[in-house]
């Protein structure tokens, strides 16, 4: 955490990247595409254990790929993240009819008929398409509104990341928090945005995840199950110089009796959308983050490891 980290560390991080930040924010657009792409493509070139774990990873999820297939797959998600970076900081300063500008939706009636219940609603997704841009976005159309994050191991840098996420009116959860202050939010009919593809250093459950045993955060199941909320899988994709959000039907959970078993049962179904999402479009997830990073230890994996079932269909 960030009281671990010494304060001239702290500067030393947050300096240069809060200029270049600002610097972003206020070239023309195309010219910070270009800023962003040269940056990140040094920043790769000086840590190969990223480029490795990119390569790596795409060849365990898409065997039947050719390298040269996985290779291109990795060179326009590093230019989907690398677009999304030159946006990012301008957020702020954009308008609603900015925005409009450039987002599309689709399915987001299953919002409005979720709220009509009044019992909440948790928007699960992944780090797919423009994943921040889609949450702060919807954060202009709903007044009870937050996302749960983990929070940045610079506290100066946290504050910077969260002013953008605040900056359509929508609240921040710490992950550390979400269970008081996220049953609070539920239970007074709001809506609940969670990342669920995260690696999960400790607790929650391995679930089946391209095949392979991935820890996996039941947030979403536990608080669906104590409000009665409802669980909509979202998702956005970059079509050209657009975003397109994409709400799909609600989730129907587990009927298991037994609570353990219906957790893990229901978050193997949840990740089975994120791996449908991928499989769809593999360019738009971030190949970069190291999903599998943790290893199960002996008895942590359920005898029944099931198979991923890909996430109901959509019904649009």
């Amino acid at each position: 955490m960030a009281r671990h980290k010494h304060p001239f560390r702290i500067q030393l991080e947050f300096v240069p990247l809060s200029l270049l930040f600002g610097l972003i924010s206020q070239l023309p657009l195309l010219v910070s595409r270009i800023l962003s792409r040269a940056l990140f493509a040094i920043v790769l070139a000086v840590m190969p254990k990223r480029r490795r774990l990119v390569d790596e990873q795409l060849a365990q999820c898409f065997p039947h790929l050719a390298a040269p297939e996985r290779q291109d797959i990795a060179r326009r998600s590093m230019a989907h993240l690398t677009r999304g970076l030159a946006v990012y900081p301008r957020i702020p300063f954009m308008t609603r009819a900015a925005l409009d500008a450039i987002v599309e939706v689709e399915g987001f009636e299953h919002i409005e008929e979720a709220l009509l219940r009044a019992n909440g609603v948790i928007t699960f997704t992944a780090h797919y398409g423009f994943w921040e841009l889609m949450a702060i976005y919807v954060t202009h159309l709903y007044p009870k509104i937050a996302m749960v994050v983990r929070p940045l191991d610079n506290p100066l840098l946290d504050r910077m990341v969260t002013r953008v996420r605040g900056s359509g009116g929508g609240g921040v959860i710490d992950s550390r928090k979400v269970l008081r202050e996220g049953m609070r939010l539920l239970r007074d009919n709001g809506i609940l945005g969670v990342l669920i593809d995260q690696n999960f250093h400790k607790g929650g459950v391995f679930v089946n995840f391209f095949g392979r045993p991935a820890a996996t955060n039941t947030l979403v199941p536990i608080l669906a199950r104590r409000t009665g909320c409802a669980v909509l899988p979202m998702h956005n994709v970059w079509r050209g110089e657009k975003i397109r959000i994409i709400c799909e039907p609600p989730v129907t959970l587990s009927s298991n009796p037994d609570q353990a078993t219906a957790i893990q049962e229901d978050t193997q179904k949840l990740t089975g959308y994120v791996e449908r999402w991928i499989r769809e479009d593999p360019s738009q997830w971030l190949w970069l983050h190291n999903r599998w990073k943790r290893r199960p230890l002996p008895g942590e994996i359920r005898p029944s490891f099931p198979a991923v079932s890909g996430g109901e269909p959509m019904h649009m």
